[in-house]
C-alpha cells in the first residue's frame, strides 16, 4: 500500500515564514510609491525602462539601454504577463531583492532580526529604493556567496551568480574577491592593498581609453566623500571588532559573517583609494558594505549586551540619518 503524503500544515508555514514575508511587503509597498515624500532620482530613469519593455520585441532585447540585460528581460517578461502598472512592477521588483535579501539573513545570519534592522536602515533607501538594479544585483551575490561558503552544489552558486551580474553587471567584481577570499587568502589580500592605489591606476587607464577619460571628467565633478562621516567612523569601528573576535566567528563557523568582514576590509580600501572619484568609489564599494548586516548581527551576538545593543542602536541612528540626507539633503 502506497503511504498518503502528509497533509501540509499551513500554520507552521506562516509561524516559519512571516518574519521575512511581511517585513519584505510592507518594504516593497513603499517602493511602489513616493510614501516618504519625495520623488527618486532615478525614478524617470525607471519609467523609461518600462516603457521600453513594452514596446521592445524579443529580438531587441539587446537593445537595453543598460549592460544589465538580465533586468531588460525581467522587465519584457513583466510586460507580457503583466498589466501596465508602473507601481505594480516597482512593488514586485523590489519584493523579489528584498525576499531574496531577508532568505539570505535567515539562512547565513546569526542574528536575523539584526540583520534585517540593520539593513532597513542603512541599505534600504540607498539600494531597494532608489537603485532597482542594484537591489536585485546584490540580493543574488548574497545568495550566491552563501552557497559558495556553504560549499552547495557549483551549480546553484552559478545560477543564482548568474542572475546577479544579468541584473546588476558590477557585481562581476565583488564575485572575483569572494573566490579569492574562499579559496585564496593571499590573492584577496593583495588585491585589497592594491585597491588603495586605485585612483592613480584609474587615472593611468584613463589616458587609454576616450570613454574612461569621459567617465573620469564626470566622476570627479563630484563632491569627495568625507572618510570620516558618521557611516564611516561607525564603519571602522566595526571592522576592527571583526579582527577582535574573529577567532570566535571562525570556531562558530560563520563563514557568511567571516566573509562580510573581509567585504568591509576590502571595501574601505576601495572607497580611499578612489576618494578622486566618488562615483566609481561609491559603486564598487556599495556591493561589499552591503554584508555588513551579516557582520554587525554576529558581533552582536558575540558582545556582551551592555555593549551590543548599544552598537546596534548607533547603526540604526546612523543609517535612519544616513537615508534621511540620500532622500532630501542629495536629491
Amino acid at each position: 500500500m502506497i503511504e498518503q503524503g502528509r497533509p501540509i500544515d499551513w500554520q507552521t508555514v506562516v509561524a516559519r515564514q512571516w518574519p521575512m514575508v511581511l517585513p519584505a511587503l510592507l518594504l516593497a509597498a513603499v517602493c511602489a510609491g513616493h510614501f516618504v515624500g519625495v520623488v527618486r532620482e532615478d525614478y524617470g530613469a525607471y519609467i523609461a525602462m518600462f516603457a521600453w519593455a513594452r514596446t521592445v520585441e524579443w529580438t531587441g532585447l539587446l537593445s537595453f539601454p543598460y549592460r544589465d540585460y538580465g533586468f531588460g528581460a525581467l522587465l519584457f517578461l513583466f510586460a507580457k504577463v503583466l498589466p501596465a502598472s508602473d507601481a505594480l512592477w516597482f512593488f514586485l521588483i523590489a519584493l523579489l531583492g528584498l525576499g531574496v535579501k531577508f532568505h539570505c539573513f535567515r539562512q547565513f545570519a546569526p542574528a536575523y532580526w539584526i540583520a534585517l534592522l540593520v539593513h532597513a536602515s542603512m541599505f534600504f533607501v540607498l539600494q531597494d529604493y532608489t537603485q532597482l538594479r542594484a537591489s536585485l544585483g546584490i540580493a543574488f551575490l548574497m545568495l550566491g556567496a552563501g552557497f559558495l561558503v556553504s560549499r552547495e552544489h557549483c551549480g546553484r552558486v552559478a545560477g543564482s551568480w548568474i542572475l546577479a551580474a544579468g541584473f546588476h553587471v558590477q557585481s562581476l567584481f565583488a564575485m572575483l574577491l569572494a573566490l579569492a577570499c574562499v579559496f585564496s587568502m593571499a590573492a584577496f589580500l593583495g588585491g585589497t592593498g592594491l585597491s588603495l592605489l586605485a585612483g592613480k591606476l584609474f587615472a593611468w587607464a584613463s589616458g587609454y581609453s576616450e570613454r574612461l577619460a569621459a567617465y573620469v571628467a564626470f566622476a570627479t565633478v563630484q563632491q569627495t566623500p568625507n572618510p570620516f562621516s558618521s557611516m564611516k567612523l561607525y564603519q571602522y569601528l566595526t571592522l576592527a571588532l571583526f579582527f577582535y573576535y574573529r577567532a570566535d566567528i571562525r570556531a562558530r563557523g560563520w563563514k557568511m559573517v567571516d566573509l562580510s568582514g573581509w567585504f568591509l576590509l576590502a571595501g574601505l580600501a576601495i572607497f580611499i583609494g578612489l576618494l578622486r572619484f566618488p562615483a566609481v568609489a561609491h559603486r564598487l564599494s556599495e556591493m561589499l558594505f552591503a554584508f555588513m548586516p551579516f557582520l554587525v548581527s554576529g558581533l552582536f551576538v558575540l558582545m556582551p549586551k551592555r555593549f551590543g545593543i548599544p552598537y546596534v542602536v548607533a547603526a540604526v541612528g546612523i543609517g535612519v540619518w544616513a537615508s534621511y540626507r540620500v532622500l532630501y539633503v542629495w536629491q
